[in-house]
């Protein structure tokens, strides 16, 4: 009988020291008992220099953290965590508890599996998979711009586009103004597309997207460490990751005073420091802004840098709104169908008359509005052609769906032109003709044509 224990006794200490993957065990207190020969690879150590010592010696001489064993004799069950080896390793642990008949705890025995190079190579799946998204991004931001400079027909866009291409070919900065939705973010990537810089990269940010705790971090990047929640390796920062190419500033009146001294700094010294940093980052990027405020009137009321300003005010392009270039909504809305076609396999035709009365609207949304409303349409409606019934229904709807901010916004001449449309166009729905709109108003029938012909359109 001793013989059998005996070569049982050697079998199993053969396959203990043969395994691939660790063991760990300690008794139930937490000291070691025996380590194999993967908890000398995976920690640096001699098994001898950690039998006998408590966990909580090996997690505070940084061997390894944190530590199953110490879970389990707490919580007195499996655990499983992945845990860090002083030498950078990570190490999927699974601790189970040994306990006696009368429920004792005498041993914890931890299994670990270095998957260090898988984590690895799962962050550069996850990094694969965000560069193809990153690419597809690029080439649907790339279609829409070149949709939208072909939709160009009004002398006013021609002369913008004009002035694009000229100064596309130095490295000016440029600072595009104008209303929210005119265009901005597609008329920037256009320019880098027609420049020198086209092959490397464009990126963009909108300044008033994050808080000012984040938007250093977003630009500048950070080191390892520099401060709480901070990735492990660091990261790099829009302005490293543009190296080369092109970085699109929007809304760069929303930046905050302290980040526009530290852009102020890049653009004049083309360099900057990463959050928690020492070494300073050479960079080559083209500075493109956008801006819908006057910041001009900003400088004065010093929320804005004058120095800033004049950096950035190198070349100003100011962009019309979508209704002083009537020319364009037509051709834009028939891309946008075709846009809306590939996005959800529905077609949608626009009659003449409801093309017509796209093109009579003010959009004070511009671009984007419009882009908006016709995918409203497209998606609601289900007829294949929209006519000027669809439209004069989807505008009132919008009007009656007006915040309040957006009223108070309006001058009073504004405002009552709104209550009048909503009028006209629910009693010219409600009558059916201009006679019987006149009679039912108490006005003249011309009168009720132009106000029909104003804000219905549909003649």
């Amino acid at each position: 009988m001793a013989t059998e224990y005996e070569n049982l006794y050697a079998e199993l200490k053969s396959v203990f020291a043969a395994a691939y993957d660790e063991i760990f065990v300690t008794d139930g207190e937490g000291y070691t008992v025996r380590v194999n020969g993967a908890c000398e690879r995976n920690y640096g150590l001699k098994a001898e220099q950690m039998v006998g010592k408590h966990v909580t010696e090996l997690v505070a001489g940084g061997i390894f953290s944190p530590s199953a064993t110490l879970d389990v004799i707490a919580q007195r069950k499996q655990i499983n965590l992945v845990q860090q080896t002083l030498n950078g390793r990570k190490l999927l642990v699974t601790a189970t508890p040994v306990f006696t008949q009368d429920g004792k705890l005498i041993r914890v025995v931890s299994n670990s599996r270095d998957i260090t190079e898988l984590l690895h190579l799962r962050e550069q799946l996850d990094q694969l998979q965000e560069r193809v998204e990153t690419y597809e991004e690029t080439l649907k931001q790339h279609e829409e711009a070149s949709g939208m400079i072909l939709s160009v027909r009004s002398p006013a866009m021609l002369k913008v586009l004009s002035k694009i291409e000229k100064v596309a070919k130095v490295d000016s900065t440029v600072l595009f103004l104008g209303e929210s939705g005119v265009g901005k973010t597609h008329l920037a990537r256009y320019l880098h597309n027609m420049s020198p810089r086209k092959h490397a990269p464009f990126l963009s940010v909108n300044c008033s997207a994050f808080p000012e705790a984040l938007i250093e971090s977003e630009l500048f990047g950070y080191e390892r460490g520099a401060f709480s929640g901070a990735h492990e390796k660091g990261k790099k920062g829009l302005f490293e990751a543009a190296n080369g190419g092109t970085l699109f500033l929007d809304e760069i009146g929303e930046l905050p005073l302290p980040m526009q001294a530290k852009l102020l700094n890049v653009l004049q010294e083309k360099q900057f420091f990463r959050i928690g940093g020492t070494t300073p980052i050479q960079v080559d990027v083209r500075i493109i802004a956008a801006t819908n405020q006057d910041l001009k009137k900003k400088v004065e009321e010093k929320t804005f840098r004058n120095d800033l300003y004049y950096r950035l005010n190198v070349i100003p392009i100011t962009i019309p709104p979508l209704r002083e270039r009537k020319e364009d909504i037509v051709p834009l809305a028939i891309q946008f169908l075709e846009e809306f076609k590939d996005m959800y396999g529905i077609e949608k035709k626009l009659s003449h008359a409801a093309a017509e009365e796209l093109r009579r609207a003010n959009w004070p949304g511009n671009i984007r509005e419009l882009r908006n409303f016709l995918e409203r349409l497209v998606v609601t409606i289900d007829e294949d052609t929209i006519t000027t019934k669809h439209i004069a229904t989807a505008l009132r709807d919008e009007d009656e769906t007006m915040t309040e901010q957006e009223h108070e916004n309006l001058s009073l001449k504004k405002r009552l032109e709104l209550y009048e449309g909503q009028i006209i166009r629910r009693m010219y729905e409600e009558c059916g003709s201009t006679y019987k709109l006149a009679e039912k108003l108490g006005i003249s029938q011309s009168s009720a044509m132009r106000k029909v012909n104003k804000y219905v359109k549909e003649l």
